[in-house]
């Protein structure tokens, strides 16, 4: 047996070998880590944490998960370097690849051929499948056949927002807006400021408001998926038909559109109200717009010109987080508490 360094008295590591080859006082082994346990303990210890994604926050941040302490993990990898030093054989065949030598780790984070990897979206539908319907049924003086026209209108407005090829380059999203009712003055004037040109200004005018878009000529997509999670509930309005109300996230894995490997995450989580009036109302038809919010995650801070801007690896580093505010994007367990039309606050997110 080879000693892997001085740690211990030789006196004590004398004893240990009289007594192992005597058969007796195995359990007084002495508790000596080997020398990759204390390397792997090392590397832990010295290693910076990574740099956390930021984050433009709506709502009230959602709770931390919980980690596992770090030295748990260390003292159950001694254990098992432990029985594998003295119970040769079988054992040691399952941390060999090959010839005997350790195989490569596997990056971590999303890359090219992988966007969602170690996400909890690479598990979710993609595009419009993650946007559940629920059942129709005849309320607010709207039949069942009705209801279910609104509500699959409804489903259309939120691709054809935030997920139509054209819309997310920028275009403006005339299909998704076929349907607003004329008679809402305050906001067909806001699609009209907002969408009437690329680079639409921000603030009150802001298009990301609404709609998903990345400027082409700095961003693009990493492959033609985007993952979605969410739906939406009905209940009668006042005056006859029904609210619709949303809650879908969804996530955008991006390049830079000048080239490079780095893939990043835009995740956008949306709440929006839309009331469809029956048959034989003003309006019937045509949905109004009641209500909008937003939380955004790596969609960039202040005023973007009109699209999102996602910030890479050296960018994120330059920029320090805002104290007391860290959100977890994919968590769905609160609502999108908006606050549209007041400045934009920034956080940072624990992942992305």
């Amino acid at each position: 047996m080879h000693r892997s360094d001085d740690s211990l008295p030789d006196e004590e590591w004398d004893r240990f070998l009289r007594d192992a080859a005597a058969g007796t006082g195995a359990a007084d082994a002495p508790k000596e880590p080997s020398a990759r346990a204390r390397m792997v303990t090392r590397r832990l210890q010295g290693q910076p944490p990574p740099e956390p994604p930021r984050a433009y926050r709506l709502a009230a941040p959602a709770a931390a998960r919980g980690r596992r302490p770090w030295f748990t993990i260390v003292v159950a990898a001694l254990v098992v370097l432990a029985i594998v030093a003295f119970v040769p054989g079988p054992l040691t065949g399952l941390f060999r690849s090959g010839g005997g030598s350790a195989g490569p780790v596997a990056p971590q984070g999303p890359t090219v051929r992988e966007p969602f990897r170690d996400s909890p979206a690479e598990h979710w539908a993609e595009g419009a499948d993650g946007i559940d319907v629920p059942a129709a049924r005849a309320t607010g003086g709207m039949s069942a056949a009705e209801v279910g026209q609104a509500l699959g209108r409804t489903k259309d407005f939120l691709v054809g927002t935030n997920l139509d090829p054209g819309v997310l380059r920028g275009e403006r999203p005339t299909g998704a807006l076929r349907f607003l009712d004329p008679r809402q003055r305050a906001v067909r004037e806001y699609v009209t400021d907002a969408f009437g040109a690329p680079g639409a200004p921000g603030g009150e005018n802001d298009p990301l408001r609404l709609a998903t878009r990345f400027d082409p000529a700095r961003f693009a997509f990493a492959g033609d998926v985007v993952k979605t999670r969410g739906g939406m509930t009905f209940r009668a309005a006042g005056g006859g038909g029904i609210d619709v109300t949303t809650d879908v996230t969804y996530v955008y894995p991006v390049v830079r559109a000048s080239g490079g490997g780095e893939v990043v995450r835009t995740i956008v989580r949306r709440a929006v109200v839309l009331r469809w009036r029956a048959p034989g109302t003003a309006g019937a038809g045509t949905f109004q717009l009641v209500s909008y919010a937003s939380d955004v995650t790596n969609g960039g801070c202040g005023d973007r010109k009109g699209y999102f801007s996602p910030e890479f690896g050296a960018e994120r580093a330059m920029v320090a987080p805002d104290d007391g505010v860290v959100i977890d994007p994919y968590d769905r367990a609160g609502t999108v508490d908006g606050h549209a039309g007041t400045e934009d606050e920034c956080a940072s997110a624990v992942r992305s």
